[in-house]
């Protein structure tokens, strides 16, 4: 028997960093759009989009001309890259959607080029970097990155640190977990979905949220609070007395306090 979307997020986000699901749990985030998707498709889809370019990406080859084979492969042949309209809904999101019409957000864009590094044979990596998301050649000895939304343009370190202002974080261009880029990718649907005024599917992100990426504060709070608008006051209360326990002297605590005088037990 097939699991609910949740319950397969579920089962997927337990196991340890080095062994999650990057496609299985993209694809399980689609299930939300989707909760029928025949993820095999999509996976059996990616399989088909690496064959037409292995005769020409040779992971043997220099770091930067095997860049730009990808570039060529990925945002060239293939013609995925980034459109301003992604922004405006959930699809942009989704894998699947991605997939079938070769343009999505920064992130899952990078999330294609992994999925197709690995089938090549090729070391893709996600970079978290502020305000975007890019992917890595994550050669022996070289990194070489690049912009998959801009059709896989090569940025050069230097110059993503300069854009930055002030003092650059610490590891600002190093690879991304798994946990982390799936727990990015169900931020921005959450804000999109608080944004549009949909409390369930943006409770579902946060559902999703603290299964990956364990009891974050904030997150217990805007759980607490979507579950009250969609009308669950039991979860709500729970979310926000321990969202009081694990916060400690939170700003919002007065406000929180005000929110729970208000739910009938």
């Amino acid at each position: 028997m097939r699991h609910s979307p949740l319950t397969e997020f579920a089962l997927l986000a337990r196991a340890p960093d080095e062994a999650l699901d990057l496609e299985r749990l993209t694809l399980c985030v689609a299930r939300i759009g989707t909760p029928d998707l025949d993820a095999a498709a999509v996976s059996a889809r990616l399989d088909a989009l690496a064959d037409q370019l292995a005769d020409d990406v040779h992971p043997s080859a220099p770091p930067d001309v095997l860049a730009a084979a990808l570039a060529r492969g990925i945002g060239g042949r293939l013609g995925f890259a980034g459109h301003p309209e992604v922004f405006s809904g959930a699809p942009g999101s989704y894998l699947d959607h991605v997939v079938e019409h070769r343009t999505g957000l920064p992130i899952l864009l990078a999330i294609v080029w992994i999925l197709l590094g690995r089938r090549l044979g090729v070391p893709v990596v996600g970079i978290g970097y502020p305000g975007h998301f890019l992917a890595c050649l994550d050669l022996p000895g070289a990194r070489i990155y690049v912009d998959p939304f801009a059709a896989g343009e090569p940025r050069e370190a230097a110059e993503l640190l300069a854009r930055l202002p002030g003092a650059a974080p610490r590891g600002v261009l190093d690879p991304t977990p798994t946990r982390a880029i799936v727990t990015r990718v169900l931020v921005n649907l959450k804000h999109l979905w608080v944004g549009a005024g949909d409390h369930a599917l943006a409770l579902g992100a946060v559902d999703r949220i603290l299964l990956l990426a364990g009891e974050i504060p904030a997150e217990l709070r805007d759980r607490g609070l979507l579950a009250l608008r969609v009308g669950r006051t039991t979860e709500a209360r729970r979310d926000l007395e321990r969202y009081l326990t694990v916060a400690g002297a939170s700003p919002d605590r007065v406000e929180v306090l005000k929110v729970l005088a208000r739910i009938p037990r």
